[in-house]
Parts: structure tokens; C-alpha cells; sequence
């Protein structure tokens, strides 16, 4: 016999991967990503990379970026204007390059360790997402890396580089 199908209004889906870049033997953070896209959600489609890097521990002195960047045109004030290219290499590599005005980050995951669904509740919301910890990964600004490390703690998504797909965020 099937089983039922239970369904749930959805409030946004896409994908959330991060990366935590931090200085080398401490838990000090130097470099903190996370990239956001909504496939769908009730006021549309888009892209925003939010990115915060320690200009002096993280090497990238004045180039460190520090803000918002979308290419959401219904974006005004403080979120740069922003394209995007994504790009896929299965297990190996997942490539994501932000390219605003003068300013190139590119955000690279490797070596993908392993695969798992992750659900949280939160005040008033259920999320899941398909949660690929990787150990490896880079943020490059212009072309110059960030000095830092990822950690791979137990738990969590298991590293503090992880792709985040398939996420969904549904009321309770």
C-alpha cells in the first residue's frame, strides 16, 4: 500500500554553503562566507554572498571584503551589485565566483567527505538542506588567497567548509 503524501508550503528554497576560514592552530576566525540562493521565494529569485574578512590575519589587507553582494536588482543601499558563476565538479570541486565593479571573490569547495540530510527546527520554521562537508576549500579575492584553515569539528556538518543544497525553510 503507498504512503500517503503529506504536503507543506514552503517559505524558501535553495542553497546556503559556507565557509570559516580560520587562523592556523586557534579557533580565531579570519574569513566568514555565506552564500545564499533563493530558487525560490516569495518576493523572487536571487543571489547574496555575505563575507566578512580580517584584513591583516587574513592577508588580504584593504581587500578584504567586508558586506553584501547581490545581483537581486530590487536591492537597494548597502548590498553591492554583483554576477555570479557557479560551477560543478561533482565530489571534487564546487566553484562559485561573485564578480562586482572592481572586486573578483571566488569561493571553492573540495573533496567532498560525505553526503547527509540535515533538519532543524527553529523558532517557527523547519529547515532541511542536503549538507556536503568538504575538506578542503579557498576564498580568493582578486586572485589572492586568504590565509586560513578550516576545522573539522564532530557534529554540525562536520567542517566549517560545507555546500548546502536542496534547503528548504517551511512554517510550523
Amino acid at each position: 500500500m503507498p504512503e500517503p503524501i503529506t504536503q507543506h508550503g514552503i517559505k524558501i528554497a535553495g542553497e546556503n554553503p559556507m565557509i570559516i576560514l580560520y587562523r592556523p592552530g586557534s579557533d580565531d576566525i579570519v574569513v566568514l562566507v555565506s552564500m545564499w540562493t533563493a530558487r525560490y521565494s516569495p518576493v523572487g529569485s536571487g543571489r547574496a554572498l555575505l563575507i566578512w574578512a580580517d584584513p591583516g590575519e587574513s592577508g588580504l589587507g584593504s581587500a578584504a571584503p567586508i558586506g553584501i553582494y547581490t545581483d537581486n536588482p530590487e536591492e537597494a543601499g548597502p548590498p553591492v551589485p554583483a554576477r555570479f558563476v557557479e560551477v560543478s565538479g561533482g565530489d571534487r570541486f564546487h566553484r562559485i565566483s561573485c564578480v562586482a565593479a572592481t572586486t573578483t571573490i571566488e569561493l571553492e569547495w573540495r573533496d567532498v567527505l560525505d553526503c547527509f540530510q540535515v533538519t532543524t527546527r527553529l523558532t517557527g520554521f523547519e529547515t532541511s538542506a542536503v549538507a556536503c562537508p568538504c575538506a578542503a576549500a579557498d576564498v580568493r579575492v582578486n586572485g589572492v588567497a586568504a590565509r586560513g584553515e578550516i576545522h573539522q569539528p564532530e557534529g554540525w556538518f562536520g567542517s566549517s567548509a560545507a555546500l548546502a543544497f536542496a534547503e528548504t525553510w517551511r512554517e510550523i
